[in-house]
């Protein structure tokens, strides 16, 4: 009996005309069968081969960003949206978000969050530039955390932030995930979603929490 083929992450994903980062989110997703050595993916062709057999090639892309969007959608909704985020200084911030975490019950104490927000962002600001910082602690704390989450803060006048590119932050995301795996997607989800131009002005536009829910979903078409 001939020996399976082996394919590396770069491999498989060339194979299926897709990213890495798709094909990674397929498998997580349990659509697709893969096997992780040490923190190398490897795949079976022939269970590659056999799932892109059953699938209409256009809409791979498709269904697999639906379901990365349902996955991130699970970790917030419209209260965990604070459109008026009044704060003069980052350390207000970070006392602010906390608070609102403890309002919306993720978090147990919001006296230990500040203490932790607060060590992160003297290590290194959390403002990644052009307005926008993902809040979090330097590591998961699952007893402390009621549940996995993400809020957002939007502070209209923008505020530093001591970012890389020194602008002022309007956005201020709040990650608060259960699980290393959890806060590495929801990290990478949000990096890949500001990619777009402009959608920063487009969220302080918005009217309510209903349309910044709708613009915080990746475009599958």
């Amino acid at each position: 009996m001939a020996k399976d083929e082996i394919l590396t992450l770069g491999e498989a994903a060339k194979f299926l005309d897709m990213s890495p980062e798709t094909l990674v989110n397929l498998v997580s997703l349990k659509q697709l069968k893969g096997i992780k050595i040490g923190n190398q993916w490897r795949f079976i062709k022939d269970d590659i081969e056999a799932w892109k057999d059953t699938q209409d090639k256009p809409n791979v892309e498709k269904i697999a960003l639906e379901n990365v969007v349902s996955r991130f959608f699970s970790f917030i909704n419209s209260d965990f949206i604070l459109r008026d985020l009044n704060a003069k200084h980052r350390f207000e911030v970070l006392a602010t978000m906390s608070q609102f975490a403890k309002e919306n019950s993720v978090c147990t104490k919001q006296s230990w969050l500040f203490d932790m927000l607060s060590k992160r962002e003297r290590l290194l600001s959390t403002g990644i530039g052009s307005g926008v910082a993902f809040l979090h602690p330097r590591s998961v704390h699952t007893d402390k955390i009621n549940f996995s989450a993400v809020l957002l803060g939007i502070s209209r006048e923008g505020l530093d932030f001591r970012s890389l590119d020194r602008a002022p932050v309007n956005l201020f995301f709040l990650l608060l995930l259960k699980t290393e795996q959890q806060h590495l997607f929801a990290l990478s989800y949000l990096s890949q979603l500001f990619r777009e131009d402009h959608l920063k002005e487009k969220i302080l536009q918005a009217p309510d929490n209903k349309t910044i829910l709708e613009l915080l979903k990746l475009q599958v078409d």
